[in-house]
């Protein structure tokens, strides 16, 4: 038995004892997995065995850092000597230590994301082909699909439809990468398992330096990793595993949903035995708080049950509101929030989760309405957010042609050659004759801009204007204010030059969704203020609009601290490790939460994470969790036709959660316009409409006539 030096429960005691052999802990939230693995770190030094036989693997620097400093408050300085590292910390370890066995050197460099975009359009384009952005993306992800997964490149690129010139960069990027001594993140896992699987000699060092491994987050980590461990795992098989099953929500980013039962399975087969502890004792939430998580999470299916309790006492039962928009659900979440502060909890001890970042928008105008300091985690303030600031800029300018800083913003949004040097000369030719930058560019004055050596715009400087001029020269004072805006992103092609520089799949989608979200709120912003028009009758004009989110837009260095003291606004996957007294989760309704994405690309799978992402979220709350949906929604704008909203039904994991009665919610749904048979869930019964996918075009040759035809 190792000597004690805090008191825990009794399944925390057999983990914080446990010395050889493998162990799994399934940890459920709130349950001090992080305090057991540092007592037990604790133990084993003080039972004798060296700091330096001990590693601890965690997923992300603060995590790594955390430990670190919980486990120095109790050894000292003795855990200066235990190796904490993430897992990419420890494989660039690893390779520039032992990396000469498999042609790396100490001087290995890291490539990041966009150096490995960059890498790949340069091999392209050596072998003659034209990439876009986009398609770089897409050759990245396979690759690191390919390697964090261990999965059959041939296949991955017949289910991308990948031509075979475009398979083959893929393999010239990693002979280019080995040849230049560099490595990608996620070359660093791979080439670490290869090393690892290849070097007899290396395994047996660090098997004899790491008698003890310590695993958090089990439930995330991808098929490189697992390997990882399982080879420094060796013989004695000394490891100890941290996970939770029910809080796996990463597998749409390569985390292997098997590897929990897998991690079991290795050690049967390796030693015939791994024990297996469940951390049930929640000190976190409230009993009816984690009476409602766990009766949501048992209708998730193949998950290993925890049977959950707490030693809390009793609070307020989760609630779930109803609204009947959205705009009228963030001011109900807003006015709750401004209550709960007065009556005496911290705003920063107030959090609101939505499913989608988008969706922080109105939740930001109703705090700050109130002078409630909030703070975005992760996605940064809506109005923040780049592709937002681009449509407002447009906005900005088409009202005030004057207005350089926004005609700098959004002129060559996509590439129109409008680039910095043609920008200055004609604000100069403005400036000097007293004229907005629009005029400047009309065709009676573009013959007089000069060059600083007095020559006249080159027939490509010509073209930018002409271009550029087209999209803001039309009649904005009979359009009203969404018309001005949905017109401008069509004359400007602004979607297309989002769609090229981001990826189609994930972040692409991300800020198209938060540019619908805006024009959106323009229209609803001009429905409610007098019909849109921009000048007779008081109508709500783009001068108008842009006046009425100064409050939101406007920063305010002098506040900073305030905001970081504030409630916290966050998706539900940012909120993941975090706790807050108060949890408020909005648009928590059918096809939002679960997203119909998830379910239209995994199925049932899909379904199963987006449960658990709604566990997630409930088990962050530690005293009073309020949960809400909107019966409407408004729908994507239509030009030249005022807002339209379609009905919303809630989600069904308020059913499951025992949140919202049976018959009620079979009334919520019917009435919404869906028909849901009992005992069936809303998913399976109404499965979203799959969007059309769009057909990705492979590479082109630039190379349309040979080389030597082309000498000739």
């Amino acid at each position: 038995m190792l000597p004690a030096a805090v008191p825990l429960n009794p399944h925390q005691e057999q983990i914080a004892n446990h010395v050889f052999g493998r162990i799994l802990t399934l940890a459920g939230p709130g349950s001090g997995k992080t305090r057991t693995l540092t007592e037990r770190t604790g133990r084993l030094i003080r039972h004798g065995f060296e700091p330096a036989s001990i590693l601890c693997l965690t997923f992300t620097n603060k995590a790594r850092d955390e430990m670190r400093q919980r486990i120095a408050a109790v050894q000292g300085k003795a855990a200066e000597k235990v190796f904490i590292s993430n897992f990419h910390g420890l494989c660039g370890t690893l390779l520039r230590r032992f990396g000469a066995a498999i042609g790396y050197t100490a001087r290995m460099t890291i490539c990041d994301s966009d150096d490995q975009i960059d890498l790949l359009l340069q091999i392209a384009r050596r072998r003659g082909l034209e990439p876009t952005k986009p398609q770089a993306r897409t050759l990245a992800f396979i690759a690191n699909d390919f390697r964090e997964n261990n999965s059959d490149l041939e296949s991955l690129a017949a289910d991308r439809k990948l031509s075979a010139g475009e398979t083959n960069v893929v393999r010239a990027y990693f002979e280019l990468l080995r040849s230049r001594n560099q490595c990608d993140f996620s070359g660093m896992l791979s080439e670490a398992a290869r090393l690892l699987r290849e070097c007899d000699d290396v395994r047996a060092k660090l098997h004899k330096r790491f008698r003890f491994i310590q695993v958090d987050e089990y439930q995330d980590t991808n098929k490189a990793q697992n390997e990882i461990v399982e080879l420094l795992a060796g013989k004695e098989d000394n490891v100890l595993a941290v996970g939770d099953g029910d809080q796996s929500i990463y597998e749409w980013r390569g985390a292997t949903p098997d590897a929990i039962p897998q991690f079991i399975a290795n050690g049967r087969r390796k030693t015939g035995k791994c024990e297996v502890i469940k951390l049930g004792l929640n000190y976190r939430s409230t009993p009816q708080i984690i009476r409602a998580a766990d009766t949501l999470i048992r209708h998730c299916k193949s998950r290993t049950p925890i049977d959950f309790d707490t030693p809390n006492k009793a609070g307020e039962p989760p609630r779930c509101v109803k609204f009947e928009h959205p705009e009228a659900e963030a001011e109900g979440v807003a006015t709750s929030i401004a209550n709960t502060i007065k009556s005496g909890t911290t705003a920063r001890e107030i959090a609101v989760f939505f499913r989608t970042n988008d969706m922080s928008r109105l939740m930001e105008q109703s705090l700050a309405k109130r002078q409630i300091p909030y703070q975005v985690v992760g996605a940064g303030s809506y109005y923040d957010r780049m592709e937002v600031k681009d449509v407002l800029s447009m906005l900005r300018f088409v009202c005030n042609p004057f207005d350089g800083i926004s005609f700098h913003r959004i002129a060559n949004k996509p590439a129109r050659g409008m680039g910095d040097t043609l920008i200055g000369r004609l604000e100069h030719f403005a400036e000097l004759h007293k004229i907005d930058i629009l005029t400047a560019m009309q065709e009676r004055n573009l013959e007089f801009v000069r060059d600083e050596n007095d020559k006249p715009l080159s027939d490509a400087a010509l073209r930018a204007c002409r271009e550029t001029r087209c999209i803001f020269d039309f009649d904005v004072a009979r359009a009203g204010v969404a018309d001005v805006a949905s017109e401008l992103l069509r004359r400007s092609r602004y979607d297309e030059w989002l769609k090229a520089r981001y990826d189609e799949k994930s972040e692409y989608e991300e800020r198209s969704r938060n540019v619908n979200e805006l024009v959106n709120a323009i229209a609803e912003f001009a429905r409610t203020n007098g019909g849109g028009g921009a000048g007779v009758g008081g109508a709500a004009g783009v001068g108008e609009y842009l006046e009425s989110i100064s409050l939101y837009t406007a920063g305010d260095d002098a506040k900073e601290d305030e905001r970081k003291n504030g409630v916290r606004l966050m998706s539900l996957h940012a909120s993941k490790g975090l706790e807050f007294d108060v949890v408020y989760m909005i648009g928590v309704e059918h096809r939002i939460l679960p997203h119909e994405k998830a379910l239209a690309d995994r199925g049932e799978r899909g379904l199963d994470e987006e449960r658990r992402l709604c566990y997630v979220g409930f088990t962050r709350a530690k005293k009073i969790l309020r949960v809400t949906w909107c019966q409407k929604r408004q729908d994507a704008y239509a030009r030249g036709k005022t807002p339209r909203f379609k009905p919303s039904a809630p989600s069904q994991f308020l059913l499951e959660a025992g949140l919202v009665g049976t018959d009620d919610f079979q009334k919520l749904m019917q009435g919404a316009g869906y028909a849901p048979q009992q005992g069936v869930p809303a998913a399976k019964a109404v499965p979203p409409t799959p969007k059309p996918v769009r057909p990705r075009a492979t590479l082109k040759s630039r190379r349309s006539i040979p080389r030597t035809a082309a000498k000739q």
